[in-house]
């Protein structure tokens, strides 16, 4: 009697502790999304930093750029004044050099004029004894006081000549000062136009130096989220993997169906490349095709739905299980039309073609993943 009822107390105790472990595992993936989900929030935060960062570099890259257009511009003035001012100086110079020629000419002319005059005429009037003796009649006497009449006169004519000449040419030497001192003004205010750009050149690279800076700490800190996100993601991806077991069972891990029948351009492959939102070189783990917002995706194959939600990077997500180990995941959609542990038919309509997450336009990212790895869709498809 005591044996028989030793059963069934056994079962009940075995069941409650089956039943207990059943909600452990629950919270286990529930804190795992949860934490997994702080995780994205930190990267979302991080990433519009980064994106605010981008803009501002990209405009301090173009305000540089213009500044270098300046500077090379006032380089070009401060040059052509640099010029107008040696040559203004040269021509200073040149009727300096004019002006003192002038003056030993007028000089010279004096001494001259004054050697002749000196026996000839004193006071202004003519030894006219002088003249009378030297003459040999009356006819010599009027041609020689005529002679040295004109004489007197030539010189006095040269003289004012030269006397004229030498106003102009301190009148154009004045002139010529005056301009060389306006080139020296603009050759002075020129070379502050351009050290105030250099200035500004300056204080501008090293604003875009500190914002380089500040954008490398974001994409460290990036990594170190995304490393940290994949992380729990393997758990997250165990922890279903135990939950759906089951609805997984009687599938074969069939890929069959092109999930956007009609449309076969492809804007990245799958393979190495250059991020186009980090810029950094990583492995793309699928395959983009390009299409319009709205689109229907279908299920390559038959499965059950393990993730339809929002990630981070994939934006709008959905992952389809389908069995022998194999799964696809379908990001960046506009809109899900699956839920988690729904089961799907081949050429299902599970969503519609967005820009969600880390998107640089409308686009299906389609990964096929053989034991959580990810590995090339294009393989799958002969044609």
């Amino acid at each position: 009697m005591f044996g028989k009822k030793v059963v069934p107390t056994v079962f009940v105790i075995l069941l409650l502790l089956g039943t207990s472990a059943l909600p452990s595992r629950a919270d286990q993936l529930g804190d795992s999304i949860e934490e997994q989900q702080d995780i994205q929030n930190q990267k979302d935060q991080a990433q519009g930093k980064l994106n605010k960062l981008t803009y501002t570099s990209d405009k301090m890259k173009d305000q540089l750029a213009q500044l270098e257009t300046q500077i090379a511009s006032a380089q070009a003035a401060l040059e052509q004044k640099k010029v107008a001012y040696i040559q203004a100086q040269n021509q200073v110079t040149q009727a300096q050099k004019e002006l003192e020629e002038k003056e030993n000419e007028l000089d010279d002319r004096r001494t001259a004029l004054g050697k002749r005059a000196r026996g000839i005429y004193e006071s202004g009037q003519i030894n006219q004894l002088e003249l009378i003796f030297q003459s040999s009649d009356l006819g010599d006497f009027i041609s020689r006081v005529e002679y040295l009449s004109r004489l007197v006169e030539n010189d006095r004519q040269l003289l004012a000549g030269i006397e004229e000449q030498k106003v102009q040419i301190m009148e154009k030497k004045d002139a010529l000062q005056a301009k060389r001192d306006q080139a020296k003004k603009l050759e002075v205010e020129a070379a502050a136009v351009k050290s105030e750009l250099d200035s500004k050149k300056s204080q501008q690279k090293q604003t875009l130096d500190q914002n380089l800076k500040a954008q490398q700490d974001v994409f460290e800190e990036l990594d170190r989220l995304e490393a940290e996100s994949k992380a729990i993601g393997e758990k997250i991806r165990k922890l279903q993997a135990g939950q759906s077991g089951k609805g997984a069972e009687g599938l074969n891990g069939t890929i069959s169906v092109w999930p956007l029948p009609g449309h076969y351009e492809i804007s990245s492959p799958f393979g190495w490349r250059t991020h186009p939102i980090t810029g950094k070189r990583s492995l793309h783990t699928g395959t983009d095709i390009v299409a319009s917002t709205g689109t229907t995706i279908h299920a390559a194959g038959a499965g059950v739905v393990i993730m339809a939600g929002w990630n981070t990077a994939y934006g709008n997500m959905t992952i389809i299980d389908h069995g022998g180990g194999i799964s696809t995941l379908y990001g960046h959609q506009s809109r899900l039309d699956v839920s988690e542990g729904q089961s799907v038919e081949a050429n299902q309509a599970i969503g519609a073609v967005g820009s969600t997450g880390w998107s640089t336009g409308a686009h299906l990212h389609f990964e096929v993943r053989v034991g959580g790895n990810p590995t090339d869709p294009l393989q799958y498809f002969a044609n």
